[in-house]
């Protein structure tokens, strides 16, 4: 049964095949002074931060990806958002806005 609809067609490049497409030059500022907002200045202590919130353990700031860069911004413009405030390590004390049981 030639041509089927599950036949693989070699000439197709597959995701493995494809080049990693590296951070833009927007990306890497904008992890750059998120970074410092966070108060994580040390090139060490970076790329440990980078691989718990992305699960991506990099060697150089060239070898992250555009994809994996979004998910490290998003996480860390949610520690920069968080960096200042009292934390009881209760998140329903913690909250910012009030409930509608509070509103009672």
């Amino acid at each position: 049964m030639d041509g089927g609809l599950f036949d693989l067609d070699d000439s197709v490049p597959t995701e493995e095949q494809a080049a990693p497409t590296p951070m833009t030059a927007l990306q890497r500022q904008t992890i750059r002074d998120l970074f410092a907002q966070i108060g994580v200045v040390e090139a060490r202590a970076q790329f440990d931060v980078v691989a718990e919130l992305t699960g991506v353990r990099i060697g150089s700031v060239a070898e992250l990806e555009v994809g994996p860069a979004n998910v490290l911004i998003q996480m860390l413009r949610s520690r920069a958002a968080w960096s200042g405030r009292p934390s009881t390590g209760n998140a329903w004390a913690d909250r910012e806005e009030d409930t509608w049981i509070d509103r009672l």
